[in-house]
């Protein structure tokens, strides 16, 4: 498997983005203790987290965060989503002055071409959009049973499901890159790791560094310094335990 592609990308386009959506994120050579003192990836009862939207508010207050971004799970037809927008609103105007709270989503690529299961007008509720490898793209749309996959191409199927994303941009995060395979097998390859860092600096998609997935966060940073892409801070956190955890574990390697 080669981890780099010569076809050209994907020509439809993809869902619009809020224009301030970019500025959310910085290169990872500006990346310093200071900026990472921020939580892009959180679960709350909406979806498959624990805690309130107003328990995470008050303890990301507690914890001296920045900045925090709510991204549930979300499908084309979640139709919860307009009445979540609107709590996480209130709970923003609410927040003491020095957090800022950002309505997101967390949405499934899926398909090799880099689509996403969402539609535009849940897309423009956002403040920040993630995509993810949640499942692999299957005959039909259908999407593949990880325990029959064989493990030899785990891996390859993950970075092609990835590398669709990145090629068409459409999001603002790549979310825990490699994150299956680190979960399935135990790792991701680093060539693939550094060609979606590489492609993912010409569409201006953010990776996300994720206390939840990866394995060796030193080793990550090391890729990242390689290429210097758009860096996030994500825990992944379904409850009030692991919120600010990704911004502890940088703030001990930086």
């Amino acid at each position: 498997m080669t981890w780099r592609r010569d076809e050209a990308m994907p020509t439809a386009a993809p869902p619009s983005a809020p224009p301030a959506a970019r500025r959310r994120f910085v290169r990872f050579s500006e990346m310093g203790p200071e900026w990472v003192n921020r939580e892009m990836h959180l679960h709350t009862s909406y979806t498959d987290g624990r805690p309130t939207v107003a328990e995470v508010v008050r303890r990301a207050e507690e914890l001296g965060l920045e900045e925090i971004a709510f991204t549930e799970h979300v499908r084309r037809d979640s139709e919860w989503f307009h009445g979540f927008a609107d709590e996480v609103r209130r709970a923003a105007a609410a927040a003491g002055g020095a957090l800022r709270v950002l309505v997101g989503a967390e949405v499934r690529i899926t398909d090799f071409d880099g689509s996403l299961d969402i539609t535009p007008e849940l897309r423009r509720e956002c403040d920040v959009l993630l995509a993810s490898v949640h499942r692999f793209p299957g005959p039909g749309g259908a999407p593949l049973d990880f325990a029959r996959v064989p493990r030899e191409e785990f891996a390859a199927i993950e970075y092609r499901t990835a590398l669709g994303l990145v090629r068409r941009g459409g999001a603002d995060v790549l979310a825990h890159p490699g994150g299956m395979s680190q979960r399935h097998l135990g790792g991701f390859p680093d060539e693939a790791y550094l060609s979606l860092m590489e492609e993912s600096v010409q569409t201006r998609v953010a990776i996300e560094i994720s206390s939840s997935y990866l394995r060796d966060v030193p080793a990550f940073l090391g890729l990242l310094g390689r290429v210097d892409p758009l860096v996030s801070v994500g825990s992944d956190a379904h409850g009030l335990e692991e919120l600010g955890r990704c911004r502890d574990v940088l703030r001990g390697c930086l």
